[in-house]
């Protein structure tokens, strides 16, 4: 049975976001496929284990023994940062890059909370991954062709690529979010509901998400037991805060509306279906952007696996996902009176029952064994690409300094830190 190593930049632990679902989904499936696993992440192998993984399959990052904790390995997949510096310690590891998050795009959003200092890593970091790499993981035919240009300015799409492999299936691969055959057993998560209560789930907020035009469309609803359900993301020391401050200080100013908003802690990975199965429907806004363009927005297949009606922007794959099967309701972005529209008719059940079952055909073509295929063809016979050393390079990643308001803002933050 051939060793594959797994190396997951979030840690694998019960209460995680959807990279380490990910991460824990494929060592759960991929022996199924043929395959001794090995998962490596920051969490502890105690962490893991609370996961139902086997605390002997799994190990916490290290970087001064990765080499010798991916000894045996026939093959790795890698995320984020980890892949870095897996492909440091192991050149000669054929390496699937999982490129399904596009973060060095996500990240741009973060440049009054964090500078540029994640556009300098993140940049130098795809640079690397992407001129090193063997085989690249993504989640939709958006994201194939937009990373498909940034292989080829590092010449990784080249004469002899294209030769041997005209449609670069062998280089890239749509692989996205899997789906679960069954649902686990529902258990009661969020409690009885009050009377003539609507639920309407939004989820993470991250700094790309778009609760504004939510709340204005909820103000335009006629029905004031309507509550708006949001989550506390799990890692805030990694990921900043700031849209879901910025949404409690709006709120505290509008107190009829708060009165419709619930702050949930993060549902632990197992529980999430649970959640989605006792809410009326899950309303995710975001704004138009290169962001937007690339999501897959897992929560919403999901969503759709649990029978959950979704509303979404336009923009991206699962806006093209559910015009094509008629899954769901697709609403302009930033238009709080069509998205009030678009949720008076799910709240009023019109088109609810028909929509869901072309949402559970859309989940059929996302089931894991399905999605994973790609990459198990990889594992099964991993290569190195012959033509990266002769073709690949890397250029170095430029930007200006941060400006001086954002150098005296940090400043002034570090020295009330150490103070504290």
């Amino acid at each position: 049975m051939s060793r594959v190593a797994l190396l997951s930049s979030e840690p694998i632990r019960p209460t995680m976001g959807g990279i380490g679902i990910r991460y824990l989904e494929l060592a759960r499936r991929l022996p199924a496929a043929g395959f001794d696993v090995l998962l490596i992440s920051p969490a502890t192998p105690e962490e893991s284990a609370r996961c139902g993984l086997d605390a002997a399959s799994v190990r916490r990052f290290d970087r001064e023994s990765l080499p010798e904790l991916v000894t045996g390995a026939a093959a790795a997949v890698a995320q984020g940062q980890l892949a870095n510096d897996l492909l440091l310690a192991r050149p000669d590891l054929p390496t699937a890059i999982d490129l399904y998050d596009p973060w060095l795009i996500e990240n741009l959003h973060y440049l009054e909370s964090l500078g540029l200092d994640p556009y300098r890593n993140d940049h130098a970091t795809w640079v690397l991954q992407l001129s090193r790499g063997d085989f690249f993981l993504c989640s939709s035919r958006e994201q194939r062709l937009f990373y498909a240009g940034f292989l080829t300015a590092l010449g990784r799409v080249n004469p002899e690529r294209a030769r041997l492999d005209p449609t670069l299936s062998g280089l890239i691969a749509e692989v996205p979010f899997g789906l679960p055959d069954e649902l686990p057993e529902h258990r009661p998560w969020l409690g009885a509901r009050r009377p003539g209560e609507r639920r309407l789930l939004f989820g993470g907020l991250y700094d790309w998400y778009d609760p504004w035009t939510t709340l204005d469309a909820i103000e335009r609803l006629e029905a004031a037991e309507v509550r708006l359900y949001v989550i506390r993301n799990p890692n805030p020391e990694s990921t900043p805060q700031r849209l879901f401050g910025e949404l409690e200080r709006r709120l505290a100013s509008r107190p009829r509306l708060r009165e419709r908003v619930v702050a949930l802690d993060w549902v632990p990975a197992e529980r999430r279906f649970d959640l989605l199965r006792e809410v009326d429907l899950m309303v995710s806004p975001h704004r138009a952007g290169l962001e937007s363009d690339l999501a897959l927005r897992t929560r919403f297949l999901e969503a759709l696996a649990a029978g959950c009606p979704v509303v979404a922007s336009d923009g991206g794959t699962i806006a093209r996902l559910l015009r094509e099967h008629g899954a769901g309701w697709v609403v302009p972005p930033e238009d709080p009176e069509a998205l009030a529209e678009a949720l008076r008719d799910v709240l009023a059940g019109s088109e609810v029952e028909p929509r869901r079952a072309a949402g559970w055909r859309l989940a059929e073509a996302h089931r894991w064994p399905r999605v994973l295929a790609p990459l198990v063809d990889f594992l099964a016979a991993p290569r190195v690409d012959a033509t990266k050393s002769r073709f690949a390079f890397r250029p170095a990643t430029v930007s200006p300094p941060d400006g001086l308001g954002f150098r005296l803002r940090r400043a002034l933050a570090r020295t009330l830190g150490a103070r504290g």
